[in-house]
């Protein structure tokens, strides 16, 4: 049985935890992938190795998981091979961190050392979604979306109490297989069926009041080298009008297009667009992604931003706060600038700085952008302002094929649960959503597909758990792995 200590176990552990992550139905697959890993953890003893299983297993897990980011049709081969490269080393940091932790405490507790399996996991993979280069696309709980029962925990404990549960249930089973007794196999039906059950009771009955808000979603489906040609402009506003004109003809309350959706300056100096996308509103609201900058030059800054457009004027403007490292900014440019020298094919935007809710008739929305999506405490903090409504304008278009776009797209859903607020999700390319504020994706565009949604969204008013208390599951799982140590 020697065999199943190799470095093949752990390449293939890792590789079945890492496809949970892909949209093929195969979320359960984590139920017990990670029970190889705790058996050679059981069987080494020596800190190298348990850094060597750490670097196999978190290697092949985030090539695994984000193998696409070289295929970005913004970037060379060569530059978008060693951008995905650079993130799979850099991501292996987390699960060397927990194989580290992991040796020191099988050395303090030789006898109980995998029942802390899951508080360290949990530690890890939160400090991993904090600060410049956080990044909780990976998260083990991004598995369990096909699963919207389980799923509704998070109004509670956040992403990171379903994370636990899956190390949780792989720690039962390991500890069943090592000691094989009916009370040991109790204990995983136990565990297993708990957060089912509370996930039953904590499902929402939604309201059904009179007041709602009325929008339609704008899908156009340009492609990059289309919406980026020189003097395209005109043509892509176009498209974006020709699509919305049904909803303008009924008088929607807000149209939604998405990120950099115009791209051109169009509250600088292109007065033209801006007065011809006006004379077309009328009565409707247009919340739309579109590039901006302030100042003059050298000293000038460029953002990512969301405008609420009127008939009449513009009521807000949005600066991008979480910007994608090494694609819209270099990291650590703010503290030394000649690092914006770097050309790499990326942007150099600014990161804003404010969170803005945005008035439409009414109904308090927040417009954040692309990425801002996958983290968790920015939607929370927009929640915790007075938004009602969480609305994400995308672009995709860098990727054109699965799975990026519906890696990205599922955790929307999260969102919408953590807060019990529906979520409007419009993409370029796809995938464009409309998510109730249980989970539900009522409406759904394609990839790759043009079109329009059209949908009433009902509000929702209490404050959840998590929206008052934030992930502080995770947090009390950092103290006790602190303490452990």
């Amino acid at each position: 049985m020697r065999t199943i200590y190799s470095p093949f176990v752990l390449i293939l552990s890792a590789f079945l935890t890492g496809l949970a992550q892909h949209p093929l139905q195969l979320g359960w697959l984590v139920w017990f992938t990670l029970i190889p890993l705790i058996f050679v953890f059981n069987r080494i003893t020596i800190f190298r190795h348990f850094i060597m299983a750490g670097l196999i297993w978190g290697c092949t897990y985030h090539l695994t998981v984000i193998f696409w980011l070289a295929g970005n049709i913004g970037t060379t081969p060569l530059t978008g091979f060693i951008s995905m490269l650079s993130a799979v080393l850099f991501l292996a940091l987390n699960i060397i961190a927990v194989s580290f932790i992991m040796y020191f405490l099988k050395n303090k507790f030789p006898k109980k050392w995998f029942w802390y399996f899951p508080v360290v996991w949990v530690s890890m993979e939160y400090i991993r979604s904090m600060g410049t280069l956080g990044f909780p696309w990976v998260s083990l709980a991004n598995t369990q979306l096909d699963f919207l029962t389980l799923a509704q925990n998070v109004e509670i404990t956040g992403i990171y109490g379903i994370s636990f549960w899956i190390v949780l249930i792989n720690v039962l089973m390991f500890n069943w297989l090592v000691r094989p007794f009916r009370e040991n196999f109790l204990w995983i039906l136990f565990f297993f069926m708990f957060p089912w059950i509370t996930g039953w009771f904590l499902m929402p009955e939604l309201q059904n009041d009179n007041e709602f808000l009325e929008v339609a979603v704008i899908q156009p489906n340009i492609h990059l080298y289309q919406k980026w040609k020189p003097g395209a402009t005109k043509e892509n506003i176009t498209t974006l009008l020709d699509i919305s004109n049904p909803a303008l003809k009924q008088n929607v309350d807000l149209i939604i297009w998405p990120e950099s959706s115009i791209s051109t300056y169009l509250l600088q100096g292109n007065d033209s667009y801006l007065k011809w996308i006006q004379r077309e509103l009328k009565d409707t609201k247009l919340i739309a992604g579109i590039p901006y900058f302030s100042g003059v030059e050298p000293e000038r800054k460029y953002y990512n931003s969301v405008a609420l457009i009127q008939a009449d004027s513009i009521s807000n403007v949005y600066h991008k706060m979480k910007l994608v490292p090494l694609a819209e900014y270099i990291p650590f440019s703010n503290i030394f600038p000649s690092l914006k020298k770097l050309n790499l094919g990326q942007a150099n935007f600014t990161h804003g700085e404010e969170h803005k809710i945005m008035n439409v008739n009414n109904f308090k929305c927040a417009a954040m952008i692309c990425f801002e999506s996958t983290f968790p405490s920015i939607s929370r903090q927009f929640i915790n302002d007075g938004a009602e409504v969480l609305i994400y304008v995308i672009n995709d278009g860098w990727y054109e094929h699965p799975p990026e776009p519906q890696q990205h797209a599922k955790q929307a859903v999260f969102r919408a649960i953590e807060n019990r607020r529906p979520v409007i999700r419009c993409t370029n390319t796809g995938i464009s959503m409309v998510i109730d504020a249980g989970g539900n994706i009522s409406h759904q565009i394609p990839l790759n597909e043009r079109g329009m949604i059209q949908a009433k969204i009902q509000t929702q008013s209490h404050a959840t758990f998590y929206t008052r208390n934030g992930d502080i599951f995770a947090k009390l799982n950092v103290l006790l792995c602190i303490f452990f140590i």
